[in-house]
C-alpha cells in the first residue's frame, strides 16, 4: 500500500495566492501613480494662476503710477482717445474681449516666467467732489474740502507661463489736479 506524503497532497493553492496579491499591489502602484501624477499638474496650475494674479497686480500698480505721472498734467487732454490704453468717460469697454487690448499699455517694466506681458487700461469715471461736498463714491472716502479728484478705473489683464491662464483685476483710483 502506498502512503502519501504531505508533498504529495499540495494543490499549488500558495502560487494563487501569491499571483491575486501581486495583482492587488499593482493595482495599487499604478492608481498611486496616477494620483501623483495629477496632483503635478494642480501644483502646476496653481503656480501659473499666483504667477499670472502677481503679475496683473504689478500692472495695477504701474497704471496708478502711470496716471500719478507727468505724463498726464489734464484728464480732458489726456484721455481724448490719442494716448494708448486712456479711455474716454462713457466707453465702458468690454475688459473680456481680446479687441480691447489691442489699445492697451503695456506694463513697463519685465516679469519672468510670465508668458506674455501685462497690459492694462485706464477708463476715465469721471470728477467726484468740490471744496464743500464730501469724495465719496459708494462708501470710499471721507470729506476733502480741498476740491475736485478725477477718478479712474484701472483694468490689468496678465498670463501665467501659459497664456491658457489669464487674470483681469481692476481697482478705482483717483488724483487731484
Amino acid at each position: 500500500m502506498r502512503q502519501h506524503t504531505s508533498r504529495s497532497r499540495q494543490t499549488g493553492s500558495a502560487l494563487i495566492i501569491s499571483l491575486m496579491i501581486l495583482i492587488v499591489m499593482t493595482l495599487i502602484g499604478i492608481t498611486g501613480m496616477g494620483t501623483s501624477g495629477l496632483e503635478e499638474k494642480m501644483a502646476g496650475n496653481d503656480r501659473d494662476a499666483a504667477l499670472a494674479f502677481q503679475a496683473a497686480e504689478a500692472a495695477l500698480r504701474d497704471g496708478e503710477a502711470f496716471y500719478d505721472s507727468a505724463a498726464i498734467q489734464s484728464p480732458a487732454a489726456a484721455f481724448d482717445g490719442t494716448i494708448a490704453g486712456l479711455i474716454p468717460q462713457g466707453t465702458n469697454p468690454d475688459v473680456l474681449a481680446d479687441g480691447t487690448w489691442g489699445n492697451s499699455r503695456a506694463y513697463s517694466g519685465n516679469i519672468d516666467d510670465v508668458n506674455t506681458q501685462p497690459r492694462y487700461i485706464i477708463e476715465m469715471l469721471g470728477t467726484i467732489g468740490d471744496t464743500t461736498d464730501e469724495v465719496n463714491v459708494q462708501g470710499y472716502g471721507e470729506s476733502s474740502g480741498l476740491g475736485n479728484v478725477t477718478a479712474v478705473r484701472i483694468t490689468a489683464r496678465a498670463t501665467g507661463g501659459s497664456d491658457n491662464t489669464v487674470v483681469t483685476l481692476q481697482s478705482n483710483y483717483g488724483r487731484r489736479f
